[in-house]
């Protein structure tokens, strides 16, 4: 099976803090792998090193076997690694239109300022539009970001991910928050994105849905891996269980 990510002997320290500590992971071509653990595991961590926000204390991140440790955030973006966050981030004074239209110029612009003034040609809003359809906001594509719900806004989120054709998805706790008929709509647009064989790394504290829709768990505990496998394998591990839920809560692992 073709590996789209690798990180090896990942480390980031924060002073003594340890957030990650000598990681090993790989992302499979084409699969939805999900990193969950307990707060402080140091999940977000992990996102932030592949994406370039943090510079990494050690260890190496190939991204389809190209080394890519330490590079800008913009850079990652421009070989295809898109993300997420638990706080939505969208261009809040501008339309749902304009946030995809921009997120569509990041590989031909470089201020803000041209992306908007010069990328309204009509291929690209073509290719917005289509986006935006597929992510199921056409019928908010004229309000302004701050105007819609959260749900709508993790929604756009992924939208603009999508619009730099990425190699690899990154969703951060992406049902964090939500109504449950919110919940439903995302998870039905992973799967969706799944099923166009898109590779997805997918945070995700809410257990039943990283079972749910899931190849593969990594379970992280104190910046380190404590297990992997696939769902099933991962419900019945007692060292899970342990680090993730607490002994007492095995009926929930179960749900």
């Amino acid at each position: 099976m073709q590996e789209m990510l690798r990180v090896e002997k990942l480390k980031m320290h924060f002073g003594g803090l340890k957030a990650i500590d000598g990681l090993d992971l790989v992302v499979h071509d084409k699969e939805t792998l999900g990193i969950i653990g307990p707060n402080g595991a140091g999940k977000t961590t992990l996102f932030n090193c592949i994406c370039g926000v943090y510079k990494p204390t050690d260890g190496k991140i190939f991204l389809k076997d190209e080394e890519v440790q330490g590079k800008e955030p913009f850079e990652m973006a421009r070989k295809g690694v898109a993300r997420t966050f638990q706080i939505s981030k969208p261009l809040r004074d501008i339309s749902i239109l304009d946030n995809v239209v921009a997120a569509l110029g990041i590989n031909e612009y470089t201020g803000f300022g041209s992306i908007l003034k010069k990328s309204h040609k009509k291929e690209i809003v073509d290719k917005a539009l289509e986006i935006i359809e597929r992510t199921g906001l056409k019928e908010f594509k004229d309000k302004k970001a701050r105007e819609v719900s959260l749900g709508y806004l993790r929604r756009l989120e992924i939208a603009r991910a999508l619009a730099i054709n990425p190699l690899l998805i990154m969703l951060d706790e992406p049902c964090a928050g939500l109504s449950n008929f919110a919940i439903n709509e995302v998870i039905d647009l992973v799967m969706q994105l799944k099923s166009e064989g898109k590779t997805i790394v997918l945070i995700e504290h809410n257990l039943p849905i990283s079972m749910k829709v899931c190849d593969r768990l990594a379970v992280l505990n104190f910046g380190q891996k404590i297990a992997e496998g696939t769902p099933k394998e991962i419900q019945a591990n007692p060292q899970v269980i342990e680090a993730y839920l607490g002994e007492e809560d095995d009926d929930h692992v179960n749900a």
